[in-house]
C-alpha cells in the first residue's frame, strides 16, 4: 500500500490507528550509479576476460598467417602550362586553382579506366611483368590514388601519391611507376590532340583569306592564335609530371600481427562489456541486500549466513549449541533490530516467513526464538507450518499434540506447549545453567508448540477463530510469540496467519530467490493486515562471516584481566552468571 499504512493485525477497531501502524512511503526512482556498472563489470569480468582473449588471439592468429603485402608509391605533381600568351606569368587564367582542384580530384577515377589499365598493362609487360589488372580484388596488384582532400587543401597541395599494393614488392613498385607513367602519357596525348585539332581547324580557316584579305586583322589575328597553339602543341605537359618515382619497398606493410592484437583487444573488451550488460539484463538473480530492500521497502534487519554443513549436522539450533559463534551473532543482531522495530507499538505475535520453500525460514525461525529467549524473556515458538513441519524436529520434541489438535479443540494449549532447556551442548557439565534455565517468571523461558498431526485441511484451520484465540491467549502469557508459516507464494497459509499476527518478518534467500519472485511476494507482503517489521538475508556465510561476523576476542596486550589471560567469550559470561545467580 503505497503512500499509506499497514495496519498491525486485523483485530484493531475501525477509524482508530493502533499501536502496531508503519508508514510505507514510495521509494523514489533512482538511476544506476558508477558504482553499479562497476558491480556489472566485476560480476562479469571472467566473460569479459574470455570475449579479450579470444578476440585478441584470434586478430593476431590471423593477421600473422597472412600473406606479406608490400607497398610503393610514385607522386605526381600538378604543373599547369605556361600560358603562350604571357608566358612570365605561367598562369593560364583567373580559374587556375578551381581547375588545379577539379583536375586533382580526377585522378583516382582516371587511373581507373581501362584505358590506363590496359596501358599499364603494356608497361608492366615490356619489364616482365604478365598481370591481370582487370580481375578486381583478386588482381595480383591493387592500385588508387591519393588526392588531396575536399577544402582548402585541395586548393593548396598539388601533389598526388599513386599507390600500389602486391605480394610482390618488385610488382608494387613497377606498377606504381606504370600506372603513372601511363596517366601522365595518356594526359599529354590527350592535350596535343586537342590542340592538333585547333591547329588544324585555323589553318583550314586562314585558307579562305585571299588577296588584301590577308592583310586584315582577322588573319593577323588568326595567325597569331595558329602560332600559339604551335608552340602550346611543342610544350604541352598534360599538367602533371612524375616528381618521385617508386622504389622498391624492403618492409611489408601488412600483416602487423601487434597492432591486429591490440585492435581485438579494443574490440573485445567493447564487446565483453556489451555482452556482460546484455546479460545482466537477462539475469533475475539477486546481488546486494540493498536490491531486496528496495524492492519490498522494507528495511533490513540482519543479515544472517547459511549455516555450514558441519554446523547443521550437529543441530540448526545453532544459537543454542554455539552461542561464541558469528552465527549466533548474525541472529543476536537481527534480535536486537527486532527489538527496535516492536518498541512501544504493543506486537507481542510476530510470524515469519519467507517466498518460497528452501530458503531456511524455519531454521531462522528457531535460531531467532532461542536468541530472543536467551536475552530475558519469554517465548512461544509456534509452528504454523502445518504442511511441512520442523520445529519439532529441531527441537526433538514430540508432535502427536500441537497446533492443529490446539486449533481444533482436541487439547488446551498448556498440554501442547512443551518447554525446551536453554542449555548449550558445548558446555558439558553445566547442571548450573540447566538449573538457570528453569528458574522463576523473571527468568529466561523457551516453549515450542509443535504443528501437532498434519491436518487435511491446514488453510482452513490457521483461518480458524481458534486458531486466533489460541494466539490471544499465548500473546497474554509470553513476551513474544514468533510464528512458523508456510512459504507464502506456495501456499496462501500466510496471509491468513498474518491476519491474525501483529508483526511480519520477511526472509529472503539471496542465493535461491529471483527477483520476479521478489516483486510478487513484495506485492503480497503490502497488502497483509500486519506490520511490516523488517527484512532478515539470508546469503552465503563468507560475505557474511567476511563483512560482520568474524570471531571477535580481545588481545592480551590491551584487553587483559590483569593477570595476562584472555577475557571471557560471550557464552562464557552467561554461564558463569547462570552459576552466580543459582549460587547466591
Amino acid at each position: 500500500m503505497e503512500n499509506g499504512y499497514i495496519p498491525s493485525n486485523g483485530r484493531d477497531a475501525p477509524g482508530q490507528l493502533p499501536p502496531g501502524y508503519v508508514s510505507v512511503a514510495a521509494p523514489e526512482e533512482e538511476g544506476l550509479t558508477l558504482r553499479d556498472y562497476l558491480a556489472v563489470v566485476w560480476r562479469r569480468k571472467w566473460i569479459i576476460l574470455l570475449v579479450v582473449v579470444v578476440a585478441t588471439g584470434a586478430a593476431y592468429f590471423f593477421s600473422d598467417r597472412q600473406a606479406d603485402v608490400y607497398q610503393a608509391q610514385t607522386d605526381l605533381i600538378y604543373e599547369q602550362s605556361i600560358n603562350v600568351a604571357n608566358p612570365l606569368t605561367g598562369g593560364s587564367g583567373s580559374n587556375s586553382v578551381y581547375d588545379r582542384a577539379a583536375e586533382l580530384q580526377s585522378v583516382g577515377a582516371v587511373i581507373q579506366s581501362r584505358e590506363i589499365r590496359d596501358a599499364a598493362a603494356e608497361l608492366l609487360a615490356a619489364e616482365g611483368f604478365t598481370v591481370d589488372l582487370t580481375s578486381g580484388e583478386s588482381a595480383p596488384v591493387t592500385v588508387t590514388a591519393e588526392v588531396p582532400e575536399t577544402g582548402s587543401d585541395a586548393y593548396t597541395n598539388n601533389v598526388v601519391s599513386i599507390v600500389a599494393e602486391s605480394e610482390s614488392p618488385e610488382l608494387a613498385a613497377a606498377a606504381a611507376n606504370a600506372y603513372a607513367e601511363a596517366f601522365v602519357t595518356s594526359r599529354r596525348q590527350k592535350l596535343r590532340a586537342q590542340i592538333a585539332d585547333a591547329i588544324e581547324a585555323i589553318e583550314a580557316k586562314l585558307s579562305e583569306y585571299e588577296g588584301a584579305a590577308q592583310e586584315s586583322t582577322d588573319y593577323l589575328v588568326l595567325q597569331q592564335r595558329l602560332s600559339d597553339l604551335e608552340i602550346l602543341k611543342a610544350t604541352v605537359t598534360g599538367n602533371f609530371d612524375v616528381l618521385v618515382r617508386a622504389e622498391v619497398p624492403t618492409e611489408p606493410i601488412e600483416p602487423q600481427p601487434l597492432r591486429a592484437g591490440v585492435l581485438g583487444l579494443a574490440v573485445g573488451l567493447f564487446a565483453g562489456i556489451g555482452l556482460a550488460f546484455l546479460l545482466e539484463q537477462f539475469d533475475t538473480r539477486l546481488r546486494r541486500p540493498d536490491e531486496i530492500a528496495a524492492v519490498v521497502r522494507q528495511p533490513i534487519l540482519g543479515r544472517v549466513p547459511r549455516i555450514r554443513r558441519k554446523l547443521l549436522d550437529e543441530s540448526v539450533v545453532v544459537t543454542l549449541h554455539h552461542p561464541d559463534g558469528y552465527v549466533a551473532e548474525a541472529f543476536r543482531v537481527v534480535r536486537t533490530n527486532v527489538d527496535f522495530m516492536v518498541a512501544d507499538k504493543g506486537i507481542r505475535s510476530i510470524v515469519m516467513t519467507s517466498a518460497l520453500q528452501g530458503e531456511g525460514k524455519s531454521v531462522a525461525t528457531a535460531n531467532l526464538a532461542v536468541a530472543m529467549a536467551l536475552a530475558g524473556k519469554k517465548v512461544v515458538l509456534v509452528d504454523a507450518d502445518l504442511r511441512r513441519p520442523r520445529q519439532h524436529n529441531f527441537f526433538g520434541l514430540d508432535s502427536r499434540v500441537g497446533v492443529s489438535t490446539v486449533a481444533t479443540g482436541a487439547t488446551k494449549h498448556q498440554d501442547a506447549l512443551q518447554a525446551v532447556e536453554l542449555v548449550p551442548q558445548s558446555d558439558t557439565g553445566a547442571n548450573d545453567f540447566t538449573a538457570w534455565a528453569r528458574g522463576t517468571d523473571t527468568m529466561s523461558r523457551f516453549y515450542v508448540l509443535p504443528a501437532g498431526p498434519l491436518p487435511p485441511n491446514p488453510g482452513e484451520i490457521v483461518s480458524s477463530r481458534r486458531f486466533q484465540a489460541m494466539l490471544d491467549t499465548l500473546e497474554e502469557k509470553a513476551d513474544v510469540v514468533l510464528i512458523d508459516s508456510p512459504a507464502m507464494l506456495a501456499v496462501g497459509d500466510t496471509a491468513a496467519i498474518a491476519a491474525r499476527a501483529d508483526g511480519l518478518i520477511y526472509l529472503v534467500d539471496i542465493g535461491v530467490l529471483r527477483r520476479p519472485q521478489l516483486a510478487s511476494a513484495a506485492d503480497q507482503l503490502h497488502k497483509l493486515p500486519c506490520a511490516l517489521l523488517g527484512i532478515v538475508v539470508r546469503m552465503e556465510s563468507g560475505r557474511v562471516h567476511g563483512s560482520y561476523y568474524q570471531p571477535y576476542y580481545y588481545s592480551t596486550s590491551y584487553a587483559g584481566d590483569g593477570d595476562g589471560q584472555r577475557r571471557k567469550t560471550a557464552g562464557e559470561t552467561l554461564a558463569d552468571a547462570a552459576k552466580g545467580v543459582i549460587k547466591g
